[in-house]
């Protein structure tokens, strides 16, 4: 492993927190969370554990970017 690997995963379990959700659970919330960002409100603030499993996995931060694209391109579509 690199150098930039270790610290990855040392960074990544410094931040664990006492409660955390898995994958299944933040693909679950991942629409409401995305609705939250679009409308410009903080989805950080309501929905925390979403926000720490988005910094701690990148399928469901890949997952949520997706997401965000689609639906930034329908917005765009309903203000035409």
């Amino acid at each position: 492993m690199t150098n930039t690997t270790w610290q990855k995963l040392v960074q990544s379990a410094l931040e664990t927190e006492d409660v955390e959700i898995d994958c299944e659970e933040c693909y679950n919330l991942l629409d409401m969370y995305a609705d939250v960002l679009v409308a410009k409100d903080n989805p950080d603030e309501m929905m925390p554990t979403v926000k720490q499993h988005l910094k701690q996995c990148n399928c469901c931060a890949s997952e949520l970017e997706a997401l965000m694209v689609i639906l930034e391109e329908v917005v765009s579509q309903e203000n035409k």
